[in-house]
This record gives C-alpha cells, sequence and structure tokens, in this order.
C-alpha cells in the first residue's frame, strides 16, 4: 500500500515592531494559528519562516524570499500566513507579490488563515482576486478591504 503524500506547506511569520517580549509573543500566536489550521486541514509545514524588526521593503525580507525559494524549488506548495499583513501592508507591494507568484493564476498557493482564504478553491481565488482589485484603489486598506 502506497503511503499518502502529504500536502506541505512553507509556513511564514512576521513582526515589524515592539518590545522583544512583545515581538516573542506574536510571533507564538502567528505560529500557533498556522499550526493548528494546518493540522485541521491535513497540512505538513516542511519549514517555517520569519522575519523579524523588518523594514517596510518587501524585497528585503529574507524569510519570506527563503520561503518563496522552498516553493519554486518544490519543496513545498504552499505558502500560509496568519493573515495578509504580514507578507506586506503596502498596497504596490500587495499588488507586485500576487502577480509575481501568479497566485491568482493556480500556479502557487497562498493560505491566510485568518481571512479564511486558500486559493486552491474557486472562492479562494475570487477572494484574494478581488483583494487585489480593491488594492489597486487609492485609500484601500488591506487590513479591511470592505472599506476601499
Amino acid at each position: 500500500m502506497a503511503a499518502e503524500r502529504t500536502t506541505t506547506a512553507a509556513a511564514y511569520v512576521r513582526v515589524a515592531t515592539g518590545s522583544a517580549r512583545a515581538r516573542e509573543g506574536s510571533i507564538r500566536i502567528q505560529r500557533q494559528a498556522i499550526a493548528r489550521y494546518a493540522t485541521l486541514h491535513s497540512l505538513g509545514i516542511a519549514r517555517w519562516f520569519s522575519d523579524h524588526d523588518c523594514i517596510a521593503d518587501i524585497e528585503h525580507r529574507q524569510g519570506l524570499h527563503d520561503a518563496m525559494q522552498l516553493i519554486a524549488k518544490g519543496g513545498a506548495q504552499i505558502l500560509i500566513v496568519v493573515d495578509l499583513s504580514r507578507i506586506t501592508r503596502s498596497h504596490s507591494d500587495f499588488l507586485q507579490f500576487i502577480d509575481r507568484f501568479r497566485f491568482l493564476d493556480g500556479d502557487l498557493t497562498l493560505i491566510s488563515v485568518r481571512d479564511k482564504l486558500d486559493t486552491r478553491t474557486k472562492e479562494g481565488r475570487a477572494m484574494l482576486g478581488m483583494l487585489h482589485t480593491l488594492a489597486g484603489l487609492d485609500g484601500a486598506d488591506l487590513r479591511e478591504p470592505w472599506r476601499a
């Protein structure tokens, strides 16, 4: 009998500011939420990636870059985050990130736990498409897209 193949994810957590204690707490909460989701949805976490005290420029986040490299090399099929703001809060960076890695085309999978977004589904791709569109509008806020 062949072993069942587990879908694996690169888990990414990020914290930008705050005291060391607050940052540690945030990382712990993000990891717990992702691990809980992965367990409930039978996902294996191939590896955890993180960025601490990171700057706003998404291109300089080594943890996110390494997570995407793992996916590109076939070490994982999914990028999982606790919410989309962990990737970026910049509208232009969000648009570029989604387009660069072709999440809307179904080439790669993005899961955002708190946003209940999973691009393996039609609904998840539709939701990401709407967020992508809203992010392109002036005044859109990725944390509260309905207020755009």
